[in-house]
């Protein structure tokens, strides 16, 4: 083969090669399953989460951060912005615009007055007792329950001993979530006290976190 000839063959290969290379950097690249990190971005400096060391090293399940992630229905995990917002509320549900539902809790699951009024006395006529006037917001006492604990403890131990959400695993089934910054401060920072890993609330040095 002459000179000439094997220069418009290295010419070919390299155009060959040339395609094909910028076809192959042009394809989608595949997601893994399980991300391996991830950059949570927020006003006090964006914070990277080793999403994998959490899972394979400290064997953390998808559930203990995805609240309601069910693995047996076969869903993907909702990332955490899918209820937790930036401008968020964390709203109690007896409060403003709370989610109890009265008529249904009566008519379609057969609860009597009495089941949640403990001292009403449908004889007298009279109107059944609020909540609130014997169990007191902020008050924690052995011989009456406060507010928070009297509503968690009726609530959660009957739809638990009914088997029905929400249940203590399940708050915004009856709350609406809180917001982000609140939430993860909450969930990671109480996690890795838990556990006696930094960073924990008691180090005090954002950047453990925030420091990317």
């Amino acid at each position: 083969m002459s000179s000439k000839n094997e220069l418009k063959l290295v010419y070919v290969l390299a155009i060959v090669c040339l395609i094909v290379g910028i076809f192959c950097y042009n394809l989608p690249a595949k997601s893994p399953e399980i991300p391996v990190r991830q950059m949570f971005k927020t006003v006090g400096g964006n914070v990277l989460f080793d999403h994998q060391a959490h899972s394979d090293e400290y064997g953390k399940d998808c559930a203990d951060c995805h609240h309601a992630y069910n693995e047996e229905k076969g869903d993907a995990p909702d990332s955490c912005g899918s209820c937790h917002h930036a401008d968020g509320k964390y709203i109690p549900a007896f409060g403003d615009n709370g989610k109890f539902d009265h008529d249904v809790h009566s008519d379609e699951l057969g609860l009597s007055c009495n089941d949640c009024h403990h001292n009403y006395d449908e004889e007298d006529g009279g109107e059944p007792q609020l909540c609130s006037d014997c169990h007191e917001p902020g008050v924690e006492d052995d011989f009456m329950l406060g507010r928070t604990q009297a509503f968690h403890q009726q609530c959660i131990g009957c739809h638990e001993d009914s088997d029905v959400t929400p249940g203590k695993d399940d708050c915004a089934g009856c709350h609406e979530p809180r917001k982000t910054s609140e939430a993860f401060h909450k969930q990671c920072i109480g996690c890795h006290e838990d556990f006696g890993v930094g960073p924990s609330g008691a180090d005090s040095d954002c950047k453990l976190c925030h420091g990317f």
